[in-house]
């Protein structure tokens, strides 16, 4: 944002508002605004001191050069920097810190009318405003540095130099001179000269010609205790704004604590995509990697927390100090969307949305038109849910929302500030056991997670505070799968060519792959069309078919609808369909419509994650969690044995054991080896019988149990016909860490998918799932229990109308 659009509204009456009722469902409001409400600065007069003017600084730029938009987006901007001092000309002071924006602002004035050229040095980089008057309003670029100068460069770029101006005796002129700087040397000087003399020395303006700025805005320090007049209230403290706050009594127990806003961070997730490579990975939304404090709606807060190939959550309340109309914007690299409820209930949460698309820098306020939300009123007193969820590929990555308040002096973005946040206290989302970690503490080491929450060990001794005994930081770099963005990346359909599916006549923009032999085909990952300045065409509505022969085709799954590219030279594409390890030898990609382009439609590129075909009998892997002994058929299938109790009795003969629950409705007879380092366990509900020639080798872990069969797991409880053929074979099972269940159901038709986990009440406790599936096959959902107190639970999975029951328990 360019500091010149900063403009400063003085505002001294109530506004009055007439509503009209036209309709029972329709009204209109109108805002009578009376002559004279806006007011310009020259009715009120900010001419300060003669013969100094105020030197101010910020900080906290995450050691990087800041620029002006960084600076503005700053909630202390202007009023309240971080330091300050009188100067007696307009040279500021010299190697003063790092990292770090400035500004000076005052008038400048004339004894004499005469024209005049104005020049500025600086490092790293410099503005100088000047308004045509004493108004704020009329201000215009003067001058600018962009590549640092030494403090008596007066000509290394044009820029540096004003044309002339003609300045008249006894007229203010309100001036703004901004610093940025990086590091290791700062300097900001403005010079002057009479464009009549001959003599042509730049000279520093000095006390003789300059007055203090005196309409900064001055309010009591934040967190300073007063008295908001409502006796309801609790922790009355003021906001920096001159607004008096305190904490409103409410119903809802997840409300949490006052200004702690905690980021939930998923790792190890490819693609740029909050949908579907965030939404449909297993960890998500409630077995995060890492968590951070943040200070704010924004984050990554510090640099050890930034990584490649992660996405993030933020959960919690919004407060306003004064009610009235708010926007807000959001910024984001990759995708990123913030959801804002109409009240205090997550149910609402998607009243107000913004969303970025592709990622674009922190400051890039206008790159898309669904980055803003309309004016939203919001009360003063009353709490409203957000969320910000965000995906992350590779390169820079962050997270920020902005707003505009009535309350801020200049009607520009700022950052949302913890103080008019609340934490989320309902949240289940716990990082696993024994998860590396920083505490805070300089004085812990061997921080990890334990219960939901970083602790460390306390240490001692003189290098207590020594750094190698505190959280160790992740590797910068690692291998991606990202494309860039040239030409020869992509494939291009421009010819129309007869579809070899006559399913598919008409339909000219396809590929067909001969795979060579035929293949158990499963994941995929798509690419699309990725050029600069040209993704418009993408493919966008797709159908895909298989074939053995290359003559009669099979559809798989429904429509589908891929992402358009960014264009970015670092392209994660996004999880593609799933084949269920079907059999074929061909696959057929057809698209009924493009991103826009009026004639050719592509993409970059696909992977398939396939086994090619072997003699029956053969092992392999289904890619189903939910079966174990997978075998190929005779028909080049890879299928394996459910694991869902359908056997009555199991019986194993002399042959190593796999790594994989044993179950049977009766009893097990086992004969079998149990090779080194094998975890292996038996459950009957009658008896387990261990025969001659059974054998436990070193290293290897047996267990058994006698308890009713598992089938409980994955049982198909109150499912009507309709919802079996859409979802099957759901439930929860354990996994290798006590507080952890994997949540498991195959998707067989493409639907909206809803999952909820709920109390034995049926009050819902969290959403883990609720969106609209093209991908079929097996999911997985990582359920926490950390959090939750023993009893009884439910995890309810909805497919379109079709809904799945499954109830457990937490011991």
């Amino acid at each position: 944002m360019d500091l010149k659009e900063i403009r400063m509204v003085s505002v001294d009456m109530t506004i009055p508002m007439i509503k009209l009722s036209i309709l029972p469902r329709y009204c209109i409001w109108m805002v009578v605004v009376w002559a004279g409400f806006f007011l310009n600065t020259n009715a009120q007069t900010c001419v300060g001191t003669p013969g100094q003017v105020k030197w101010s600084y910020w900080t906290g730029f995450n050691n990087s050069l800041p620029d002006s938009a960084d600076l503005a987006a700053l909630e202390n901007f202007p009023s309240r920097p971080d330091g300050s001092q009188m100067l007696s000309s307009l040279k500021m002071p010299v190697n003063y810190t790092e990292y770090f924006a400035a500004m000076t602002r005052g008038y400048i004035y004339v004894n004499q009318t005469a024209t005049y050229t104005f020049n500025l040095t600086g490092d790293d980089h410099a503005l100088f405003y000047l308004s045509t008057d004493e108004s704020l309003a009329n201000k215009r670029k003067r001058a600018e540095v962009t590549s640092y100068t030494d403090v008596t460069e007066h000509n290394k770029t044009p820029g540096q130099t004003s044309k002339t101006i003609e300045l008249v005796a006894g007229q203010n002129y309100y001036f703004e001179i901004y610093s940025f700087e990086g590091c290791c040397s700062d300097h900001t000087t403005l010079y002057w000269r009479k464009t009549a003399n001959s003599d042509t020395t730049w000279r520093i303006i000095d006390f003789n010609n300059i007055k203090q700025y005196a309409c900064e805005q001055s309010c009591p320090v934040r967190g300073t205790a007063c008295n908001d007049g409502n006796a309801q209230t609790t922790n009355d403290q003021h906001d920096g704004f001159c607004n008096c706050v305190g904490v409103a009594p409410t119903t809802n127990p997840c409300v949490g604590e006052r200004g702690l806003v905690e980021a939930y961070y998923f790792d190890n997730i490819t693609g740029s995509y909050v949908e579907p490579d965030l939404v449909n990975a297993p960890k998500f939304p409630l077995l995060p990697d890492r968590k951070e404090k943040l200070k704010g709606i924004s984050g990554p807060d510090f640099a050890s927390y930034a990584k490649d190939n992660y996405g993030s959550l933020v959960q919690g309340y919004l407060t306003v100090p004064v009610s009235g109309m708010y926007e807000f914007n959001l910024t984001g690299d990759d995708q990123t969307m913030f959801f804002l409820s109409k009240n205090d209930s997550i149910q609402y949460k998607q009243y107000h949305q913004a969303m970025v698309i592709f990622g674009i820098n922190e400051t890039a306020h206008s790159t898309y038109t669904f980055q803003n939300t309309s004016p939203i009123y919001l009360q003063k007193g009353q709490f409203y849910y957000y969320e910000i969820r965000h995906k992350e590929n590779g390169w820079r990555d962050h997270f920020n929302l902005y707003w505009k308040t009535p309350f801020h002096e200049f009607k520009t973005w700022k950052r949302v500030s913890d103080f008019y946040l609340y934490d989320y206290k309902c949240e289940i989302s716990c990082v696993p056991n024994n998860t590396p970690c920083n505490d805070g503490n300089a004085f812990t080491k061997n921080d990890t997670y334990q219960n939901c929450e970083c602790v460390g060990t306390p240490c001692t001794g003189p290098d207590c505070d020594d750094a190698s005994a505190q959280y160790q930081k992740y590797d910068y770099c690692a291998p991606t799968q990202n494309i860039t963005n040239t030409n020869e990346t992509g494939w291009l359909s421009c010819v129309k060519a007869t579809n070899p599916n006559p399913a598919r006549s008409g339909q000219n923009h396809w590929i067909k792959y001969d795979l060579g032999n035929l293949y158990t085909l499963k994941g995929t990952r798509v690419w699309n069309y990725n050029v600069l300045n040209e993704t418009t065409k993408g493919f966008k509505t797709v159908y895909i078919d298989y074939s053995t022969d290359g003559v009669v085709w099979t559809q798989l799954g429904g429509q589908y609808t891929w992402p358009n590219a960014p264009g970015a030279a670092q392209y994660a594409g996004f999880t593609g369909p799933d084949f269920n390890s079907l059999s074929a030898r061909y696959v057929l990609i057809t698209a009924t419509e493009n991103w826009g382009h009026a004639t050719c439609a592509g993409f970059s590129k696909i992977t398939f994650n396939a086994q090619q075909c072997q003699q029956s009998g053969t092992a392999c892997d289904d890619g189903d969690p939910l079966t174990v002994y997978d075998k190929f058929d005779g028909n080049c299938g890879c299928k394996g044995i459910k694991l869902a109790c359908l056997e009555d009795t199991i019986k194993t003969g002399r042959v190593a054991l796999v790594s994989a629950p044993h179950k049977a409705q009766k009893a097990i007879f086992s004969e079998g080896q149990l090779p080194t380092s094998k975890n292996i366990g038996f459950t009957a509900g009658n008896s387990i019988v261990l025969l001659p020639g059974f054998q436990i080798d070193a290293g290897a872990v047996f267990s058994a149990k006698i308890e009713a069969c598992l089938q409980s797991l994955f049982a198909q409880s109150q499912i009507s016909q309709e919802g079996k053929s859409l979802a099957t074979e759901f439930g929860a099972e354990p996994t290798d860490q006590p507080n952890i269940k994997r949540i498991i159901f195959r998707l067989n038709q493409p639907g909206q998918v809803k999952l909820l986990l709920k109390d034995k009440k049926g009050q819902t406790l969290a959403t883990i799932i609720d969106d609209y599936y093209q991908n079929l096959g097996t999911q997985i959902k990582y359920l926490p229990t950390g959090r939750l107190s023993k009893g009884a639970y439910a995890i309810e999975l909805t497919v379109n109308d079709a809904k799945i029951n499954q109830q457990f328990l937490v011991e």
